[in-house]
């Protein structure tokens, strides 16, 4: 089986994250009204924080280690976009979650990935979420820096996760800025293969899974204060229906994620569908949930490298 390593996660952990807000968001709500008054009291704060953020970006990148290894990218090309529509399934119950997308740019650095989301009108009268992520790539296509920008209910969250070598091992640092205030400065050392959330779907593409086995991958994810240990796992071939009835087929790739705090089976916590060919497009992602799901179908796609030879009626 082949690997490749040095992306950066994860609209994976973000749609999951996604989802327990939507789970909890009667016991949040309440809390977001006592936060609000204070939240725009200190939006000045916003200002200095991302003024904070662009010197942090620009020291650390003048100054940075050789990042992880490079990720082979035959698999996309700058101005390619996937669409997808969310849902959380409880039940019989499927409603719309949201909306995202995920761009691949060339930018002066390097390449950029960006997942952009939004909660759908029904959850924006309950909870309402504009987020954005990048993962930021040099010329060699090493993951450089993870960026996440959250706004949430009254919330303003925003992460920083700067990748390097040291001692040859994989050097994460990783920065939470919540409404102005500093929260999380860590820095983890490790051996693993280290992604954040946009780098584990540009790990996974770049996957040859035609030639895989059953062997499992491990990694660590980084999202929050520290990583997650993880595997992916080739499971099989098959035909996968998207909500607009079109069939495509697919790999079918698990995640197992030791984190029981987030997922009720860590054995088996998300499942995704990549199409066979070489575009490697994930047409669906079954991520399990304490309570209930979420289901994340590909609505459409721009700007491919290949033809979409997958794509069958």
């Amino acid at each position: 089986m082949r690997r490749r390593s040095g992306t950066g996660f994860l609209l994976l952990f973000l749609l999951t994250a996604y989802c327990l807000y939507l789970n909890h968001w009667k016991k949040r709500k309440g809390e977001m009204k006592a936060k609000q008054n204070i939240s725009k009291k200190r939006n000045p704060f916003n200002c200095i924080v991302i003024i904070l953020t662009t010197l942090y970006i620009i020291s650390i990148t003048s100054i940075s280690l050789q990042a992880q290894q490079p990720i082979s990218n035959d698999f996309s090309r700058t101005g390619e976009c996937l669409s997808y529509t969310i849902y959380y399934k409880w039940g019989a119950l499927m409603p719309r979650a949201g909306d995202a997308s995920l761009s691949f740019e060339k930018q002066d650095r390097g390449f950029r990935s960006r997942l952009l989301f939004r909660t759908a009108p029904f959850f924006d009268a309950i909870f309402s979420m504009r987020d954005t992520l990048d993962c930021n790539l040099d010329h060699k296509m090493r993951i450089v820096d993870g960026q996440k920008h959250v706004m949430e209910g009254g919330d303003y969250t925003m992460d920083l996760i700067h990748f390097s070598r040291q001692d040859d091992r994989n050097r994460i640092h990783t920065k939470r800025f919540r409404n102005g205030e500093s929260r999380i400065d860590t820095v983890e050392i490790t051996n693993q293969i280290s992604l954040d959330m946009i780098g584990a779907i540009l790990y996974l593409r770049s996957t040859d899974w035609s030639k895989s086995t059953k062997e499992r991958i491990p990694v660590r994810i980084f999202a929050g204060k520290k990583g997650i240990d993880c595997f992916f796992q080739y499971e099989s071939s098959e035909v996968q229906k998207t909500k607009k009835g079109i069939n495509y087929h697919t790999h079918r790739v698990s995640m197992l994620i030791n984190e029981s705090e987030t997922f009720k089976n860590p054995k088996k916590a998300i499942t995704i569908w990549l199409t066979n060919d070489a575009n490697r497009i994930p047409v669906r992602i079954r991520m399990e949930l304490r309570i209930g799901a979420a289901e994340v179908y590909l609505k459409s796609v721009e700007g491919l490298r290949h033809p979409l030879s997958s794509r069958t009626r």
